[in-house]
């Protein structure tokens, strides 16, 4: 997950120049890749959480 992490902030830091530039439609093959790997991201994250959290549940109803 660290490597996603990473990968995002090194392609966010390469495409500023782009960003900056006169052409709106870099705007749009830019950004939309990074909102998916966003996204990507975020759900992968909460998952992780959800799962964690439902584990843990499960080990103090099965201790009580």
């Amino acid at each position: 997950m660290l490597t996603i992490n990473l990968l995002f902030a090194f392609f966010i830091g390469l495409t500023i120049p782009l960003l900056q530039s006169e052409s709106f439609m870099n705007l749009g093959f830019i950004m939309i890749p990074l909102l998916i790997i966003l996204n990507y991201v975020i759900l992968d994250r909460f998952h992780y959480y959800l799962k964690h959290t439902t584990q843990e549940e499960d080990r103090t109803d099965a201790k009580a």
